[in-house]
């Protein structure tokens, strides 16, 4: 027989310890525990336990509240009646151990706040215009967590209008959103849950807490191991730089870098001196670095007071007030101070012997109540130091949707909620190949496409999109490889059909530019234009086309120029409808005149045969089907205008050949010409004219017409003729003379004849030179 009790006698009643599990009451007896827990960071209780049951089962304990308490003081009444510390948390580890005495094991658990399942999920996520505030209660709620209380945050923190989270998890990204505010943070306990404080100031530091029965008074008795009693306080005091100072870049503000300066109210010798400078420090305007580097100064401040302390008091708590005071020297006061860290040790041996004299002691960190302890920003961002793709989004049922920035949406791959219409991201700007004002490229990527995105400093907030890459969504311009070696630029008509492009062929033999404009080019030269073509020019033109000259203008042509008013292409020979059939006349009055004049030369010859086919200036079969590809020929979209460069060719080396000499103008006007000239016009014809008019030609001349012949002067109409030469001789032939005068009539000369006898005249001279008769 032994004396000892059995497992099932033992209870928790009257003991330092206790603990309520889901394995019912009594069912788990602690032994030991250490608590570790502050200001800014998750409170940790590693519980040594002995538990009843032989076998506990992970999922019995892992991820359920687990409450432990600490005897503060003992109860006058029943056992159990006295005062007691809570602590509640999430068991996250359960160590097995090995079993021991009467039928137990022993057991070991790490319990730490619900907060803490936030490190268990990680994303890539983007917060638009949340504060953090609102951020914590989101992620809270999202993982099923009471809300933290806020009311110790005098002045809310404003939205961040673009935030990532980048391969974070979520109590990463929410505890450097907490510090980049200067929020800090603690947890207060109670029987069945505990709870999240976050606060801004000093107003947010709590009281006692209710086991201390409204008492924040602690007293400090240097050396004593009373219960109850502090006995260790050490102040230390730390050198803190004079100022912060930061300062980063806007591009909205481009003459002027945001930044400032805080000078630090700790004031040490020569603390100027020593300056924190950063750079970037993320601000955008004077105002957010002034709040921002008044955090970063505050958080320096906040390391110059510490005391570091022991204790035996089961009261002090991270993020309470209390008080020191000495009974021995009530001379001696003490500021008010708030625990930052505490690490509590206590210590149940009741189960193995029979005294029940528990162990407690803890060792602590504090600092006065009026600092608020401002974080520092100890939580790592995240960084991108490559590039990334996205997909540049939009409304729906647009193409192209940039700011006055020509900046523009994305969305990325790893943001599972994006929306992909633009709605739930930040406008991102765009490198351009060169920008000045309002000059320089502008180029939008549009809706749809893969661009490559860059990080300026690395800071995942501020994406840069570098670059545009194809996939097989939108596919280069012209297949690959075998149009490598075209550089190409080309763009899609916005909400339509059709494109405009330039394009570069460097193949060898084959070079060429190739220019497209969907609807309209336009050019404006503010001073000269020189224009150099080696070999031919083709210009093909669909409507109208209007010149205007201010100054002089000068043509020169090598060779022949043919003019056709009235049509072109095929209709240009309708142009000779009403004049093809005087072209054989016309013909012969050259050849005829060429003659008189003594020949012309070889090339009259050849002119007038031309002239006579009616085919002067016309294109040959081949020309035409040249032509066929310039104004009517597929797309060059396909090709780059290959086709049209060699159409083009076709035409000009078919217009080598219209002509049988140099020196040709050929007007061919289907209709009317009409010339009218201000003030005066002059011709002058080498060799021969000849005018052919088909009917009728008319002039009228307003006072005077002088019309000079060097050697013989002809008309002629039908039968009647007059001739006029330089000796003199004027010559009148016809069938029938009809002179009528309404006044005299006078003819004089040496020797007049009527009707003389055998006598006459042709276009040689008179017949006879006798003539005797007078009148």
């Amino acid at each position: 027989m032994t004396d000892q009790p059995s497992s099932s006698e033992f209870i928790q009643a009257s003991r330092v310890l206790k603990v309520k599990s889901p394995l019912g009451e009594d069912q788990l007896l602690p032994e030991r525990m250490v608590v570790n827990e502050g200001v800014s960071q998750l409170f940790e209780i590693r519980l040594s336990v002995r538990a009843k049951k032989e076998a506990v089962r992970p999922e019995e304990l892992i991820g359920r509240m687990v409450d432990v308490s600490v005897e503060v003081s003992q109860g006058d009444g029943e056992e159990g009646s006295g005062i007691r510390r809570p602590f509640n948390g999430l068991v996250t580890e359960l160590h097995e151990g090995p079993p021991i005495t009467r039928g137990l094991r022993s057991y070991a658990m790490t319990i730490r706040p619900q907060m803490w399942l936030l490190s268990r999920r990680s994303d890539c996520r983007i917060w638009m215009d949340k504060t953090t505030v609102e951020i914590a209660e989101t992620l809270f709620s999202e993982h099923g967590i009471p809300a933290p209380d806020t009311s110790g945050i005098i002045a809310p923190p404003p939205p961040q209008h673009y935030s990532t989270q980048f391969n974070e998890t979520d109590l990463d990204y929410l505890l450097r959103r907490l510090e980049e505010d200067g929020l800090f943070y603690w947890f207060s306990h109670e029987d069945g849950s505990h709870k999240l404080h976050i606060a801004d100031t000093a107003n947010g530091w709590l009281g006692p807490m209710p086991a201390a029965e409204g008492e924040s008074r602690v007293r400090l008795a240097q050396g004593s191991s009373d219960r109850n009693h502090i006995n260790d306080w050490a102040r230390r005091f730390s050198y803190v730089p004079g100022q912060r100072a930061g300062a980063d870049w806007n591009f909205e503000t481009p003459s002027m870098v945001p930044g400032t300066m805080t000078p630090s109210l700790v004031q040490m010798p020569d603390a100027t001196k020593r300056e924190l400078y950063e750079y970037p420090s993320r601000i955008k305007t004077v105002a957010e670095a002034e709040r921002a580097q008044k955090l970063r100064t505050q958080a320096t401040e906040a390391d110059h007071d510490r005391v570091f302390g022991g204790s035996t008091s089961r009261i002090l708590e991270a993020g309470r007030r209390f008080t020191p005071y000495e009974v021995a020297h009530p001379e001696h006061e003490y500021e008010e101070h708030v625990i930052i860290t505490a690490s509590h040790t206590v210590v149940d041996r009741s189960y193995e012997t029979n005294s029940n004299e528990p162990e407690y002691r803890n060792q602590f960190e504090a600092v006065p109540s009026r600092v608020p302890l401002t974080p520092h920003r100890t939580t790592k961002r995240p960084r991108i130091e490559g590039t990334q793709v996205a997909i540049v989004a939009g409304p729906e049922g647009e193409e192209i949707h940039p700011d006055q920035y020509g900046r523009i949406k994305l969305w990325f791959p790893w943001d599972r909620k994006a929306k992909k219409d633009g709605t739930d991201t930040c406008w991102v700007r765009v490198s351009q190949a060169w920008g000045g004002g309002t000059w320089g490229a502008q180029v939008i990527p549009r809706i749809g496409m893969e661009v490559m995105v860059a990080f300026v400093d690395g800071d995942p907030d501020k994406p840069l999109v570098i670059g545009v890459v194809n996939n097989p969504s939108n596919s280069v311009p012209y297949d690959l490889p075998a149009n490598k070696t075209r550089m190409v630029l080309r763009s899609n008509t916005h909400k339509g059909q059709g494109f405009n492009e330039i394009t570069f062929e460097d193949e060898a033999g084959k070079e060429n530019q190739f220019f497209h404009a969907q609807k309209d080019q336009t050019t404006r030269v503010l001073n000269d234009r020189t224009k150099r073509i080696d070999r031919h020019e083709v210009a093909s033109v669909g409507g109208n086309r209007a010149v205007e000259v201010s100054g002089n203008q000068k043509h020169e042509i090598g060779g022949s120029v043919n003019t056709v008013v009235g049509g072109t292409g095929p209709m240009a020979m309708m142009a000779m409808a009403g004049v093809q059939a005087l072209s054989g006349q016309t013909a012969g009055l050259l050849s005829q005149a060429a003659q008189i004049a003594g020949g012309g030369g070889p090339g009259v010859a050849a002119f007038a045969t031309t002239l006579a086919s009616s085919a002067l200036g016309f294109l040959g079969a081949g020309g035409m089907s040249s032509r066929e590809g310039v104004v009517s020929g597929p797309s060059p979209r396909a090709d780059a205008g290959t086709g049209l460069a060699g159409s083009g060719t076709g035409v000009g080396s078919d217009v080598s050949s219209l002509f049988p000499l140099q020196g040709i103008m050929n007007t061919i006007i289907g209709s009317f010409q009409s010339t009218s000239v201000g003030v005066a016009q002059t011709e002058q014809i080498g060799v021969s004219k000849v005018s052919n008019v088909g009917q009728t030609s008319l002039e009228n001349i307003g006072k005077f017409k002088k019309t000079i012949v060097g050697e013989e002067f002809v008309i002629e109409c039908g039968a009647s003729k007059f001739i006029m030469r330089k000796d003199g001789t004027v010559i009148i032939l016809g069938t029938n003379f009809n002179f009528t005068a309404s006044g005299p009539t006078q003819i004089n000369g040496v020797v007049v004849d009527l009707n003389k006898p055998g006598g006459g005249f042709s276009e040689a001279g008179p017949t006879s030179a006798d003539s005797s008769a007078k009148g």
